[in-house]
């Protein structure tokens, strides 16, 4: 009664925890194994669900450990033979003894908060490597059987602790987490205690889920910052209308090789392309002759400033681990992209901030250039050279939704 009167209670608690899960996505649905410090603990597995609202969360989860123990009862036995002369059968007869069962040896609930400083900091996750430190406080329980199999114990407990968080492919990650269980009945104050008290686990996550509003085009974050010649106002307007033309011819050179497969260090419509050699050889189908390599590129052209909206023609630049830029996308106007993606496998549009895949491009944007303008940008040698910045970094961007199906 103890065991189902504490799971009533964990479930109204989290009514109004779950109706905030899918408040901002994507949410985290975990599997997971847990023990305790010695080798002679259980071993429990679990499943969680998590989800944020900015660096806050909440967490729902449980776990089971499985095993046999000893149980009594009646037992059925075969019993002698009898006939009443038109037919046969064998009486059986039962017997009380005990015997051996399979079940549930333990069990825990818990009800997390989460809190994760570092969530929506690129520049923070890139310094420790991708990896998200969380701490959290929460209520739960836990109950195991004992070895005759005739009783269990259940208590309330208070869990906190600490972990962190991996995010591998964009949508799967891992994750480890140290969290210290006290019983609400104890009237001491929270202490660290022994390493036997702490219950460590490990976990295999995946993101899923979407925000239901549609994010629009992030601000841009630059470090360099070159100011354009200040120019006279009559010559404004027709600044404006040769810039427009030149990323008409832009787009149109992009359109013509949609499509086209992606390839590593690939520059060639017939051979493929890699997300700068796209770039390289659309602008030079407009005239206009950029350099190769994504982070030669964001060192081109002019910074669009924080405070002007993004023109078509304008190149983006993403960074997988939110900090080194290595892809490069042409700015096609109304929040679209197109490029040479290694996630998707071929040129496409995408819409930034739009789906899991959009959603992955807007957050790792990092920066804007404008390589079409005038007076002309400077002209860049070609060179055949093989150097590592001759080559682009794939994104690591979920792949389009009609190449999982």
């Amino acid at each position: 009664m103890r065991r189902i009167a504490l799971a009533g209670l964990l479930g109204i608690a989290s009514v109004p925890a779950t109706r905030m899960l899918p408040a901002q996505g994507p949410q985290l649905f975990e599997v997971y194994a847990a023990r305790k410090e010695l080798s002679t603990n259980p071993v429990f597995g679990g499943l969680a669900l998590s989800g944020y609202h900015g660096i806050f969360g909440i967490r729902l989860g449980g776990g089971l450990h499985l095993g046999s123990y000893d149980a009594d009862g009646f037992v059925s036995k075969p019993g002698v033979i009898r006939c009443d002369g038109y037919q046969c059968w064998q009486q059986e007869s039962y017997a009380y003894e005990r015997h051996s069962a399979t079940g549930v040896n333990g069990w825990t609930l818990d009800a997390d908060l989460l809190v994760a400083p570092f969530r929506s900091s690129p520049v923070m996750k890139g310094l420790l490597l991708g990896f998200s430190p969380y701490a959290f406080i929460g209520i739960g329980g836990n109950g195991g059987r004992s070895t005759d199999g005739l009783s269990d114990t259940t208590v309330a407990t208070l869990g906190y602790g600490g972990g962190v968080y991996h995010e591998m492919l964009g949508w799967l990650g891992v994750s480890a987490e140290a969290r210290k269980r006290r019983s609400l009945g104890s009237d001491s104050a929270i202490a660290i205690g022994s390493r036997r008290d702490w219950e460590y686990r490990v976990g295999l996550t995946v993101s899923f889920g979407s925000t239901p509003k549609r994010r629009v085009a992030p601000q841009v974050i630059t470090v360099r910052t070159v100011s354009p010649p200040p120019r006279p106002a009559d010559v404004r307007v027709e600044y404006s209308d040769l810039m427009a033309r030149r990323a008409s011819r832009v787009l149109d050179a992009a359109e013509d090789n949609l499509g086209a497969r992606y390839r590593s260090g690939g520059r060639s419509p017939y051979t493929g392309f890699d997300a700068s050699g796209f770039v390289e050889y659309t602008f030079d189908k407009a005239g206009i002759s950029l350099p190769r390599g994504a982070s030669r590129l964001s060192a081109s052209g002019i910074e669009v400033p924080r405070r002007d909206p993004l023109r078509s023609g304008d190149l983006l630049f993403f960074a997988n681990d939110g900090y080194h830029v290595d892809h490069v996308a042409i700015y096609a106007g109304r929040d679209r992209i197109i490029h040479a993606s290694a996630s998707a496998g071929y040129v496409r549009y995408d819409v930034l901030g739009d789906g899991e895949r959009g959603r992955w491009f807007a957050d790792h944007l990092v920066s804007a250039r404008r390589v079409v303008g005038d007076p002309p940008l400077r002209l860049w040698r070609r060179s055949d050279s093989r150097d590592d910045d001759a080559f682009d970094r794939p994104d690591r961007a979920p792949r389009p939704f009609r190449e999982r199906e």
